[in-house]
């Protein structure tokens, strides 16, 4: 490893903890017995613009533990998890299981998933465009073609399932106007996040139209991917799914 690197590496290393930093990076520094003073600088820099990126990212979660609590956990995450790429769009790709490590959580069993909900939402948002799939590119095919099709789900599309009521959660938690009490009894919910078009949709579906689309994402087709999921839910009705969702930005064009 070149000199350079290793001073790189000794410097990032440092930035990620709250000691002094070692007197042998500060003698590659600039000396004019400022160096420390202009690292501590430098170094609280670093941690308070990636905290803010994910307070950006994660609002609804910061909402529900508060400003000191939620600084606190960005700060312990950028020491932990410091950034890799130029650009802090998708920054927090692992908060969610950070969070999920903190025991003095615990008492807020959802609060990883509603990370997980928050994250997906801004993965779809800057996610690629597509063209959505046209009725065209469809009606010659026979009923056993059809169902021997692949479909292309949307860039944006992904898949949460939660044990907690989290789209209610998120849904009350979007501004400071609300203050709507929302119990745990409530139970699970599964959600479709995907932007077809200029917005994020956040559907809240049925366990058969989870499925369905979890099984085409994992590439099966059309008549398989149906086999399988009235195996988990005898009531799902494909027909009625295609008659919303075919044409409506779910899936795209090759």
């Amino acid at each position: 490893m070149s000199l350079l690197a290793e001073l790189q590496r000794s410097f990032c290393d440092a930035l990620r903890t709250s000691d002094a930093p070692d007197s042998a990076l500060l003698s590659q520094l600039q000396d004019d017995d400022l160096a420390l003073q202009r690292f501590q600088v430098y170094r609280n820099n670093f941690i308070v613009l990636n905290g803010d990126a994910l307070a950006d990212m994660f609002p609804v979660v910061k909402r529900l533990v508060g400003e000191e609590a939620f600084r606190m956990l960005a700060t312990a995450y950028v020491r932990q998890h410091p950034p890799k790429d130029r650009t802090l769009l998708l920054y927090g790709d692992l908060f969610a299981d950070f969070l999920d490590s903190i025991p003095e959580l615990s008492g807020l069993p959802y609060l990883s998933d509603v990370a997980r909900l928050e994250f997906a939402w801004t993965a779809a948002y800057h996610a690629a465009d597509a063209l959505p799939l046209q009725p065209d590119q469809l009606q010659d095919l026979s009923e056993e073609a059809f169902a021997k099709l692949q479909l292309r789900a949307h860039p944006s599309l992904q898949l949460l399932a939660s044990d907690f009521p989290i789209y209610r959660i998120w849904s009350v938690n979007q501004s400071d106007d609300q203050d709507e009490l929302i119990s745990l009894d409530e139970g699970g919910c599964r959600l479709i996040v995907i932007r077809p078009d200029n917005e994020v949709q956040v559907r809240v579906v049925p366990v058969g139209e989870f499925e369905f689309v979890k099984r085409l994402l994992a590439s099966a087709t059309i008549g398989e991917a149906f086999e399988e999921t009235i195996q988990t839910d005898p009531e799902f009705d494909l027909g009625r799914f295609f008659s919303r969702h075919l044409f409506d930005g779910t899936f795209c064009t090759a």
